[in-house]
């Protein structure tokens, strides 16, 4: 009997404290991983792409924060002998989120922000022309600028660390490279959450 009680007091500790971590004056620290993916096939060759996303954030108000994100990315892809084409890219992702209420070690929240970034391109590809063919570099630079909305949930593993995970979508609205794209990304990622001055 002793033992579900103990339990139970415990779980009393900290669904507070999880509450605690997104009053007004807390501040969030996240990193998260997306846009993994990897192929391979037997003549088309193979490709890779990742990002990385660092995020800062301030609670304003209790559960509704303000914040900024970094956009990391890398892409590769590799074609048999026919092409070759990298891409890295990098931006600001400034960011509004707002948590439901609750006292549990469960939280979802929701998130609605912008995406302006630049992202570079190299590429090797294979042009035939009258006689032998040659290869051809070229290299390209270009802004972009989206938007995103995102559904996310936290674990509190502690009362200051919580694991992330968030489906969200994000549009490219204006890109002089590419078509505009719409990409639903799926991140998982880590957050600290430090509470506000004078918070136990």
């Amino acid at each position: 009997m002793q033992k579900p009680l103990l339990a139970l007091a415990a779980c009393g500790l900290l669904l507070p404290a999880a509450q605690a971590q997104t009053e007004r004056g807390a501040k969030l620290l996240g990193v998260s991983v997306g846009n993994l993916s990897y192929s391979r096939t037997k003549y088309s060759g193979s490709a890779f792409s990742a990002a990385l996303h660092p995020t800062a954030a301030y609670f304003l108000a209790d559960n509704l924060a303000l914040g900024a994100g970094l956009n990391l990315s890398y892409g590769r892809q590799r074609s048999n002998g026919a092409q070759y084409y990298r891409e890295f890219g990098y931006g600001l992702a400034p960011f509004v989120r707002y948590y439901l209420p609750g006292s549990s070690r469960h939280r979802v929240f929701g998130e609605v922000g912008a995406d302006v970034g630049r992202t570079h391109y190299r590429g090797l590809d294979y042009r035939p022309v009258i006689g032998p063919g040659t290869w051809d570099y070229y290299t390209r630079s270009a802004g972009t600028f989206g938007y995103h909305g995102t559904l996310g949930y936290n674990f509190f593993l502690t009362p200051n660390a919580a694991l992330e995970a968030s489906a969200g979508y994000y549009r490219v609205a204006h890109d002089p490279i590419f078509n505009p794209r719409h990409v639903v990304d799926v991140r998982l990622g880590f957050s600290v959450l430090l509470p506000a001055s004078g918070s136990n």
